[in-house]
């Protein structure tokens, strides 16, 4: 049994894998006080006897924490995923490879072995991942595996945040808020209206890159996935597939290329 971690900016998702099968994953937002947090966490669950394997973003001194952390409680070494050039039938579209972030490489990995690999491969099709977090990220994705790059915007609530920081207000995005009415089309309440102008942010980049790629002959797959993912699926005017573990998918691809 291994334990698979994704660490982003403002939370820590992580799911076990055994016999080949990811648990259903499991997310904790984190502040200054990761180690309080990753006790609160993970002081009762399972010593993970296989191993710990981590995608970070989150900064050396995060992964230091969690390092150490996983030293004292379990007496293992995590292992500590890192972009490259080309891994498990992808390759990388960035000038740099390294500068594109292991979590947006991981969910490409993760896309490209659900829908471009074994005898159900699509084919004449591009792969649109969309991660919706603190930043939003979308990667595209030929079918033969080529990565044609990407584009990233502030996400959801950092937009909202950015705003609201600076009025006397402050309140996070409220993910029940009912998006699908005629009345919630346009605003009739500031923070509505913050709320409404973030989401119509992001849900212009996505039509915009889409409608951009989308030619007679090549159809374009949108895979959503990230903790804001949801508050998007009213508003979308087109087909998507959401994967909330995806960065996890892909961690777990390439741990068993590894072994």
């Amino acid at each position: 049994m291994m334990l698979m971690i994704d660490m982003g900016n403002s939370a820590i998702k992580w799911a076990y894998l055994r016999q080949d099968v990811l648990s259903s994953q499991q997310r904790i937002v984190y502040d200054d006080h990761l180690d309080a947090t990753l006790t609160q966490a993970w002081l009762g669950l399972e010593k993970p006897s296989q191993g710990v394997w981590v995608s970070n973003v989150a900064g050396p001194q995060k992964a230091e924490i969690l390092v150490q952390w996983v030293k004292k409680n379990w007496g293992l070494l995590p292992t500590f995923v890192e972009t490259s050039h080309s891994e498990c039938g992808i390759k990388n579209g960035y000038d740099n490879p390294k500068q594109l972030g292991i979590d947006r490489w991981l969910a490409l990995i993760g896309a490209h072995n659900l829908f471009l690999t074994g005898a159900s491969r699509l084919e004449n099709t591009l792969i649109c991942v969309v991660d919706c977090g603190t930043a939003v990220t979308l990667d595209v994705l030929a079918d033969n595996g080529q990565h044609q790059g990407g584009v990233i915007m502030p996400g959801v609530n950092t937009l909202h945040q950015s705003l609201l920081s600076h009025t006397h207000a402050l309140a996070y995005l409220d993910q029940a808020l009912p998006l699908c009415s005629d009345k919630s089309f346009l605003a009739h309440d500031t923070h509505t209206g913050i709320t409404l102008g973030s989401l119509y942010a992001v849900i212009g980049l996505l039509e915009y890159v889409i409608n951009t790629l989308e030619k007679p002959g090549n159809e374009v797959v949108l895979i959503l996935t990230g903790f804001d993912a949801p508050l998007l699926f009213s508003l979308l005017q087109r087909p998507y597939q959401y994967f909330p573990d995806l960065v996890l998918q892909g961690l777990q691809v390439v741990v068993n290329q590894s072994l």
